[in-house]
Formats: C-alpha cells, structure tokens, sequence
C-alpha cells in the first residue's frame, strides 16, 4: 500500500476622467449588467446562522473592545439587527483580530501569531483607506470611506460589529463582521463578511458592490497570490468563473490571508481582478486587465490589490440585497483552514454533513472502472497527488482527500483481482 501523503493546506484617492465635487464619488459612465433577486435580510440571516449552528464556534469566545461613542442599544429599521453605536470597535481573538474605524469608515484584519503579535492582511497606512467598497448607483460610483456626503457608523452587535454607511434618499450599505471558528470549541480564526444594501430611494434603483482588497502579505514573494488550483499569480489576472477557483491566497512563509469568494452561503461575485491597487482604485467599475501587466507602476513598486465585484441587482423601495464572503488566516506557517469551514456548513437540503474519523467530510469515492486500473491512469494520479502537495503551503487538502480515496479504491480493486 502506497504511503499516505501528508497533508497540507495553506494559502489615494479616486482618480478619474470626470471628477465630482464630492470627493469619493465617480460616474462610471457604463451600461447595467444583469440583475438578481434582493434576498429578504430576515431569511438571510436565519440561514446563515443555521449554516454556522455550531454555535460553540461563534463569538462566546471573542472579546469585543469598544472605544467610546457607546449608546443605548438601537435596531437597524431594514434589518432588524439591535446594535449599540461606537466611535471604534476591536472584535479579537487569540488568531485573529478586526478593527473598525468610525470616523473613516475604514477596516482592517489582522492575523495573530504565537507571541500575539498581529499581522496586517490588509495594507495599514492611512488606517487601512486603500482597501474599500464601491456603491454604484446608476451610473455614479461612491467610495463609501472616502465620498463626503457618505455618513459613516461603527456599530457593536451581539454577533460581533459593524459598519453603516448611509447616503440619505439613496441607499444604505452595512458591513457585518462576524468571528468565527474552523474547529468545533476552537479559537476564531475565520471572518465571514456580510454586505447588507438597502434601497432609501421612493423608486426601484439597480445598484452593484464591489470591494478593493489592498493586501501586502504576497508582496515579498515573486508570484503574490496563488489560487485555488494553485496557480500562481505574478501579474495582472482576471477572473469570471469559480467553480475552480473559489478561494486565493495572499501570504508568506509566516502568514497566509485565504479569501473565499464562492461556497455555502455566499453569492459568487461576476468578477474577480487581481492588478497594482491603483489600477482598481482608479480605474472604470469593471477593472480593464492586461495580464502581461505586472503589479508595479510609476508611484507604486509591487503594490497588489484584489478586486471583487458582484452582479448587479434591483430592488424595490426598503428593500435590501446582500453578499457573502470569507477570509481565513493561518499563522506560523500553518495553513488557513477557511474551505474546509465552508464546506462543512450545514445544508439543509442536504442534511448535516456526514464526517470521517478525522473530523472532515469523507470524499465521494468513485467507480473503479477498468480504464483506471491502467498502470498509465494510476502513475498520473500519483503524479497529480504529488503535484498538489509540491507547495505545502498552498495544498487544496479537500483535493488530495479525493484523489487519495480514488488512489485507495484502485489499489484495493487490484488487490481483489490478485486473490483471485
């Protein structure tokens, strides 16, 4: 019997050609994509607390720290979420750390490693300005930390914290911050980031989202992200589809940022651009991507940044869409485990999930038809478990799980044909 592997898992301001008086706002000047249903916020919640019901997991073991502007308790009238308002607010755990700025509207994460020091996923200059989101409103972008007539609330909620962003007549968008565990009882080291947009219009308005993720982790390496089926990423790329690729990794040899973009639970973004930050901080809604571009240029050497756009949707008058996305970290060399998190979520068409000895979802195992007991078929999968595991920092273990059953129920089917 062949050795199993071990395995391992791992992974400014606003330039443009037409400039408003209100610093933080561009018109776009761009035709409407497709649109999507607005989900009714009561039923989003109640299925993603369902899905992550493993509530030892949650934020019982989280320390909030507030940093005055507290209040009495008040409730979002869209959401129906109770929060109490705040100037600052630190939500932290012995793996990882959020920190929320009220006046900027401005957020960063930080991964924690063994002697407690925090590792800045997120460029931290300026209180982490350069990385944002984008509410475009017809054909009008507003970068809600920079745009003046964006009102901006840091709010702590009993599932962790929050931004509000509001533009009166127009729209709100709420960022929820929520700590969770990838371990049953264990420490948070994942943040599941929920977008809440609410139309304050009188009418139906199409509007979008999109995110700017100014990392600095990869910045020290020559490729600076991988992905999901580890490819390396050493310029200007473009991504539309995620089957494939539904999570990156932005990290060193100490410290690894996994950022999960389609799964359970979530809404697969329409792209996903990696480019120089300001290349996606100043250029049109949709990134215009040359992928023989690196990511310096004239003011920035090797300054990277991830570009997440969602589709577009429409809704009525209080009503309100939202997004889903995840970012797992991993320190001292151990890998995220944000996938496997995911993975794990409970679906209730599907019923709970049903686990191995180890703890993780057992693979589907495949028909051993005669075609893989070819001596050529079983060495290219060996080759490709080998491949898999050649960067123990960036190995899909979901991937190597699967091809190690494939790999267990070939040898066990020759074995059986030997005894005969």
């Amino acid at each position: 019997m062949i050795r199993r592997m071990a395995l391992f898992f791992c992974a400014a301001g606003v330039l443009a050609s037409c400039r408003s008086a209100d610093t933080g706002i561009r018109d776009m000047g761009q035709p409407v994509g497709t649109y999507h249903v607005a989900a009714d916020v009561a039923s989003v919640m109640e299925e993603q607390e369902t899905a992550a019901s493993r509530a030892e997991k949650e934020v019982e073991d989280v320390s909030v720290i507030a940093a005055g502007g507290g209040g009495n308790e008040r409730t979002d009238e869209y959401l129906g979420i109770a929060y109490t308002p705040e100037r600052n607010l630190t939500l932290e755990s012995e793996k990882v750390r959020v920190v929320l700025r009220g006046k900027a509207g401005t957020f960063n994460i930080y991964a924690i490693d063994e002697k407690g020091k925090g590792i800045p996923i997120f460029a931290p200059t300026d209180d982490a300005m350069a990385t944002f989101f984008s509410v475009l409103v017809g054909k009008r972008e507003y970068r809600l930390n920079r745009a003046a007539s964006v009102d901006r609330q840091v709010r702590r909620t009993a599932g962790g914290g929050q931004i509000a962003y509001t533009l009166k007549r127009q729209f709100q968008t709420v960022l929820d911050f929520t700590l969770l565990s990838s371990e049953t009882g264990g420490e948070a080291d994942i943040v599941r980031i929920t977008v809440y947009t609410t139309n304050l219009a009188k009418n139906r308005q199409t509007l979008a989202v999109r995110a700017v993720l100014d990392t600095v982790l990869g910045e020290s390496q020559p490729y600076h992200f991988v992905t999901a089926s580890h490819d390396r990423i050493y310029g200007e790329k473009q991504f539309t589809l995620f089957s494939r690729d539904r999570f990156f990794y932005s990290g060193d040899d100490r410290t690894t940022a996994q950022i999960l973009v389609e799964g359970k639970t979530m809404q697969p973004p329409q792209v996903v651009s990696f480019a120089g930050r300001d290349t996606l901080t100043d250029g049109p809604w949709f990134p215009v991507i040359h992928e023989e571009k690196g990511f310096g240029n004239i003011r920035a050497y090797s300054n990277s940044a991830i570009g997440i756009n969602w589709q577009y949707f429409s809704v009525e008058p209080g009503e309100t869409s939202h997004v889903t996305f995840y970012i797992a970290v991993g320190t001292d060399g151990e890998p995220p485990k944000g996938s496997q998190f995911v993975d794990s979520l409970v679906d209730e068409s599907l019923g709970a999930p049903q686990d191995g000895a180890d703890g993780e979802t057992d693979p589907d195992v495949p028909e051993v038809s005669e075609s893989k007991l070819d001596p050529a078929y079983i060495q290219n999968l060996i080759d490709r478990i080998n491949a898999l595991n050649s960067d123990p920092q960036y190995v899909d273990r979901g991937a190597v799980r699967q091809l190690n059953a494939e790999l267990d129920a070939i040898l066990a089917r020759l074995g059986q044909l030997n005894r005969q």
